[in-house]
């Protein structure tokens, strides 16, 4: 993958999950603490610091 501003090839930087809590989750999902989470692979350019961050699926368990 290349970078949008310098043509120069991303450098895969890391996997990351952002928590995507909803606050109107209702009584069941706040009992039980579901927790959903996206994952992101992130990619960082080396020239111009430049990154992109790539929908990679999400993740859903609860929390007890």
């Amino acid at each position: 993958m290349e970078c949008l501003r310098c043509n120069t090839e991303l450098k895969f930087l890391k996997e990351y999950r952002f928590d995507s809590q909803d606050n109107n989750r209702g009584i069941l999902k706040s009992l039980f603490d579901v927790e959903e989470h996206l994952i992101f692979k992130v990619y960082v350019c080396p020239e111009c610091k430049h990154s992109e961050f790539v929908y990679n699926g999400s993740h859903t368990w609860i929390d007890c």
